[in-house]
């Protein structure tokens, strides 16, 4: 049997780094199918979380705050969907929702929970201070990016009516 070949620690973030994305766009692919998406845009939708889990992490090792990561990621995310939504003509809620599902802070909303349960009412109270501080920043984030694409539509239909956008 052969011995298991070890990674050295940067090379082993590295990959890790590098293999989160595709999950991200693997769980959200799957929830795209479960709303009823169709391939096409259930692909879109992953990509945008790729994209969306990937800025998290580049985020994540610039910022000090989850909070921060979470709010350029889901900047991401939104502009992304607004983009894609512009090429398809859909509404862009379609690939907010999925793209957004990984960045989600369901283990913070579980830990809050069970520490409330537990009777341990302080570290309930953190907990829940920064899962919602991170639900907030999510928020936010979409609607800063869901603002930005209003302010920028109307330039982009003046432009797109004598020669149409390409639909993908």
């Amino acid at each position: 049997m052969a011995a298991p070949i070890l990674l050295s620690p940067p090379l082993a973030a590295l990959v890790s780094a590098w293999a989160q994305p595709l999950y991200a766009a693997a769980a959200t692919a799957g929830f795209a199918f479960l709303f009823g998406l169709g391939r096409k845009d259930a692909t879109l939708a992953a990509l945008g979380a790729a994209i969306g889990w990937a800025v998290y992490i580049l985020a994540g090792a610039l910022s000090d705050t989850a909070s921060g990561a979470l709010f350029a990621a889901s900047v991401a995310v939104g502009l992304w969907s607004e983009a894609v939504a512009l090429l398809r003509r859909r509404p862009a809620t379609v690939y907010m929702i999925a793209g957004v599902i990984p960045l989600v802070p369901g283990g913070g909303m579980y830990y809050t929970m069970l520490a409330s349960n537990e009777g341990n009412s302080w570290k309930a109270v953190e907990l829940g201070l920064q899962t919602f501080s991170a639900a907030f920043a999510i928020a936010i984030g979409m609607a800063v990016a869901s603002a930005a694409a209003r302010l920028l539509e109307p330039g982009l239909r003046r432009r797109r009516k004598g020669n149409q956008l390409p639909r993908l």
